[in-house]
């Protein structure tokens, strides 16, 4: 495999663990830090997917609990009265 296979591999699927990637980053200095940085920025997309996911769904769910006080009057306060 040469680097610019190497690559292009890596934009695919910077996770892959054919052999032949394994071996052309065991031997290419330049391709492993190419490896290692996609598989950082791999791992911090993940996490700020994971964070946005958590974020989204809290915010959901006060939405939810917002609206539903709205659906019924009588459950609903009075702003003035604080009933």
């Amino acid at each position: 495999m040469n680097c610019l296979a190497f690559r292009r591999q890596l934009l695919v699927d910077p996770q892959a663990r054919q052999a032949d990637l394994q071996a052309h980053a065991a031997q290419c200095a330049p391709c492993a830090r190419a490896l290692q940085r996609a598989l950082v920025f791999e791992a911090s997309l993940k996490a700020a997917l994971l964070m946005y996911e958590a974020d989204g769904d809290s915010t959901q769910h006060e939405d939810e609990a917002d609206d539903s006080s709205d659906a019924d009057p009588s459950r609903s306060r009075d702003c003035a009265t604080g009933l």
